[in-house]
């Protein structure tokens, strides 16, 4: 007799245990080329990334460095956009393209059958993009028309002057991009930008799935075989010059709502804090039942969503506090973040809430072990962020072992008042 489960009583609920990334092994290609191999996928497909040095911060000229991935299998020495196309279709391949700071990324995700198929094809362009003018034109339109629409969003609006007052006037992080930037961009630009960072001695490779010596001889047989190496990059080592300017208000008339983004500079990836104010900060906005969304969402009902997040780069971190709210709420809401900054620097957090919070960070780290391609993705952001193998598993000790005497000591050096920039987008005849 099969007995019904008694729904009276809950399940047990335990914590995570043994939570511990083993940092993937490091091959390196015949020519040089490191990559880093996580090959413990049960299906038979992988995904092959590629790190290039360059991103925004190395542009010549405004947009050429996302211009030139979006374009970059758009023609290729032996075959023309329709046939790239045609090859990825017909293999069931998809590409990844995407630009940050420091770095540009492309990917290829592929069948292990396959995959010997359409790695040339997919490399081909990496190596030698020809940029045709057409196509060019056609996503140079297209990249236009999307910064166009970007620019009608107070949001947009918001982070883009916060960039400038964060980053300084003449960082190049901190430059608003136009239309006309876009379109007075020519192929000869995208190809000079591809010449100087498509380059082996500026690569790097994350390669995971369920990866067999098969797949590695493919990927040595083609990608080892690109020549020349030329010259790694120097670091990046752009200066951030913050503007004293404290509250900045955009103007954009007939706006319907407000976008808020508040910041406080803080302490990099590398310092011994920065795990410990991560947990603070995922207290203050990082989930849905964080102290901004309890008290401005829900006791408030001031906006439908508002967030907080420790963000680091490779040369800076900042808390960055970002919402959208009717234009009558604005001065409210920015009271009660303040309100929320002023209770986690005078009151510790209890033992409670602590334990929700850990769970929630935890969970987060708990995903990036799941999937061959999660781990490939932390992977990856060792590389554009900077940091180093033992990170994730420093991480995880560092918040198992926080206090709230702890999070209450990071709010009281680094959540102060005097620190937080304030720029508000709207129509200001609402304000």
């Amino acid at each position: 007799m099969i007995m019904a489960p008694d729904r009276s009583c809950p399940p047990p609920v335990s914590g995570f245990t043994n939570l511990r990334l083993d940092f993937p092994r490091q091959v390196t290609l015949r020519n040089g080329i490191p990559m880093w191999v996580i090959d413990n996928g049960d299906d038979d497909i992988n995904r092959l990334t590629y790190y290039f040095d360059g991103g925004f911060l190395r542009e010549d000229r405004t947009f050429v460095a996302p211009t030139t991935v979006a374009t970059l299998t758009e023609g290729s020495r032996s075959r023309d956009a329709a046939a790239i196309a045609e090859a990825f279709d017909y293999y069931g391949a998809v590409k990844q393209v995407s630009t940050g700071d420091a770095h540009s990324v492309v990917g290829l995700s592929s069948l292990n059958y396959n995959f010997a198929d359409v790695l040339p094809v997919f490399q081909e362009c990496v190596e030698s993009a020809t940029f045709p003018e057409h196509e060019f034109d056609v996503i140079r339109q297209q990249l236009a028309s999307n910064c166009e629409l970007a620019h009608e969003r107070v949001k947009y609006l918001a982070t883009k002057e916060m960039k400038r007052l964060y980053l300084g006037e003449g960082h190049p992080l901190s430059l608003r991009t136009t239309p006309d930037d876009i379109l007075a961009l020519t192929p000869d630009d995208v190809r000079r930008y591809h010449r100087r960072y498509f380059t082996p001695a500026r690569c790097r490779l994350v390669f995971a799935g369920h990866i067999t010596e098969r797949e590695l001889a493919i990927v040595d047989d083609v990608v080892g075989a690109w020549q020349p190496i030329g010259e790694p990059a120097e670091p990046v080592t752009w200066h951030v010059e913050p503007s004293p300017q404290m509250l900045s208000i955009v103007n954009k008339p007939d706006a319907v709502q407000s976008a808020i983004v508040m910041t406080v500079p803080t302490i990099g990836r590398r310092h011994p804090h920065y795990f410990k104010l991560r947990l603070l900060v995922m207290a203050l906005g990082g989930y849905f039942g964080c102290r901004l969304m309890t008290n401005i969402r829900e006791d408030k009902g001031y906006t439908y969503g508002i967030a907080a997040n420790l963000l680091g780069s490779a040369f800076d971190a900042f808390v960055g506090i970002s919402t959208e709210c009717d234009t009558k709420y604005t001065w409210l809401v920015i009271d009660e973040v303040k309100n929320e900054l002023r209770r986690l620097r005078e009151e510790p957090i209890g033992e409670d809430e602590l334990h929700t919070v850990k769970q929630h960070i935890l969970s987060d780290l708990a995903k990036q072990l799941d999937t061959p391609f999660s781990v490939a993705a932390y992977v990856g952001s060792t590389i554009l962020h900077g940091v180093y193998p033992e990170y994730y598993n420093e991480q995880v000790a560092a918040i198992a072992a926080a206090t709230p005497n702890d999070l209450q000591e990071m709010a009281q050096l680094y959540l102060t008042d005097d620190k937080l920039r304030i720029v508000i987008a709207c129509d200001k005849n609402r304000l």
